[in-house]
């Protein structure tokens, strides 16, 4: 087939173009915001611009340009944006949304004990505390300007902790990759036989169909183990059978580096290490595994506030963007990183790289902002729909006004956004176009209730259970 004429071509983008806009015209937006400074972190956009956004009935973005808008383009409620920032809404590539129900448990102590701290008062909460659970920390996350998030979720042989999980983070309107926990995916379990594993994935998965419609369940995952290279296996098999995306806690532990290390054979003779792998944490690589996972087309999570508060290092970021890994961002869960707070998360990031290196420009403000938005996505398998101000996505977005609490004339937007504001700037969150807060004011759901709920079922288990001992 003989293809058109450049010029034919451009005039034919050109008119495609106009269709659309006349489309969204005659459909009337839901919301259009003007005159707002737009970082849409879209690939090879890092330039911000004063300009428009509009977020069709359907929730997805419907229209984004510089200027203003095209004439006839209607909305149901038009938002002027005058001086203030619109992102994308940050995602979590990795977090244990239930865990906002136990910050401040083991202060002193390394992630492996701070484990057994932490579930010495988790595991006594039932399949409905987990519900309350959850939803109190979803909704902790959007209220910090998070839309979208990783999930790894509690694992438990009794299916209905896996169901009330996927409930909570459906009612909460909060985006989610719910991955799936085996019931025995904490440190030191006993792994289970495969033909389990299996038996309670293929029960979750048919439960979570009832779902499968819904805008907020963005993908199922799989929180992966690196135990044995049985369980590594039969994390792939599901992966690819299913079309799942795994993201699997790794080298986190600062201590038994080596024999961490041995266990990455597993993945590489299970074939797993590619597209569909990211590693939580990551920290303590070497060379010959950053070189395989970047060529692999692999990634990472990186997860400053938790990897400072357990102080289980500093990966070498720019080493591992030189050999092609991807690279998203988790605020972790709300009892290892304490608060779900992405501001605070990048700046962190940043200024642990530029000490290390004593650089000012071996990492930017635009990079970190993009790992915690599409580098995010992107490593969750969901940067499709979420991640960029791009038409067809949905309309995640963040309005942010630096004269809220007042951060000085904007000089550099991206450097105003990252360096100096947090979330008393953090004017509106909207997902799908729906405003859900404000100034971390929850505008649809009832927190005083939920906060109730889970605090008292917090303080019913404290009752009854002593907390584990910190480590001597």
């Amino acid at each position: 087939m003989k293809r058109l004429p450049i010029a034919c071509r451009t005039l034919l983008v050109a008119f495609l173009s106009l269709c659309a806009i006349s489309s969204v015209a005659a459909a009337t937006a839901k919301i259009l915001v003007t005159g707002a400074t737009i970082l849409t972190v879209k690939p090879g956009a890092e330039e911000p611009f004063v300009g428009y956004i509009a977020i069709g009935d359907d929730g997805k973005i419907a229209a984004i340009g510089a200027g203003a808008p095209p004439a006839g383009l209607a909305a149901q409620q038009t938002v002027d944006g005058t001086g203030k920032i619109i992102i994308p809404g940050f995602i979590s590539a990795h977090s244990h949304i239930w865990q906002s129900a136990f910050r401040g448990l083991a202060p002193n102590d390394w992630v492996r004990n701070w484990v057994t701290v932490t579930r010495s008062q988790s595991n006594q909460g039932s399949a409905e505390d987990f519900y309350w659970f959850t939803l109190h920390g979803c909704l902790d996350h959007v209220r910090h300007g998070i839309t979208s998030a990783f999930n790894f979720t509690q694992g438990n042989r009794d299916p209905a902790y896996q169901e009330n999980q996927l409930k909570a983070e459906i009612d909460s309107g909060l985006r989610v990759v719910h991955a799936f926990a085996r019931s025995s995916s904490g440190l030191g379990a006993v792994p289970l036989p495969p033909d389990v594993v299996r038996k309670q994935f293929l029960d979750f998965l048919n439960f979570s169909k009832t779902y499968q419609d819904s805008p907020f369940l963005l993908k199922v995952g799989v929180a992966g183990s690196a135990n044995t290279k049985e369980s590594v296996a039969i994390d792939r098999s599901l992966v690819k059978e299913f079309g799942l995306v795994n993201q699997t806690h790794y080298l986190e532990f600062p201590l038994d580096t080596e024999s961490q290390r041995s266990q990455f054979r597993f993945f590489v003779e299970a074939d797993a290490v590619g597209p569909t792998l990211y590693f939580g944490h990551f920290i303590h690589t070497d060379d010959a595994m950053l070189e395989t996972v970047g060529k692999a087309g692999g990634g990472m999570s990186w997860n400053p506030l938790s990897n400072g508060r357990l102080a289980s290092g500093l990966p070498d970021i720019p080493r591992y963007l030189r050999f092609g890994v991807k690279i998203g961002m988790g605020v972790d869960g709300q009892a290892s990183a304490d608060i779900a707070d992405p501001f605070e998360n990048m700046r962190m990031g940043l200024y642990g790289i530029r000490a290390k290196y004593q650089s000012g420009t071996i990492l930017r403000p635009i990079d970190v902002l993009r790992f915690h938005t599409l580098g995010s996505a992107t490593v969750m398998n969901v940067a499709d729909k979420v991640g960029s101000l791009e038409v067809g996505k949905y309309g995640d977005f963040l309005i942010i006004d630096p004269a809220s609490v007042d951060r000085a004339p904007v000089y550099d937007p991206v450097a105003t956004l990252v360096f100096a504001c947090n979330t008393q700037n953090l004017e509106a969150v909207y997902i799908g176009g729906e405003l859900v807060s404000s100034f971390c004011k929850l505008t649809k759901a009832d927190f005083a209730n939920v906060q109730r709920e889970t605090h008292a079922r917090v303080n019913k288990i404290r009752a009854t259970t002593p907390v584990a001992p910190s480590a001597p």
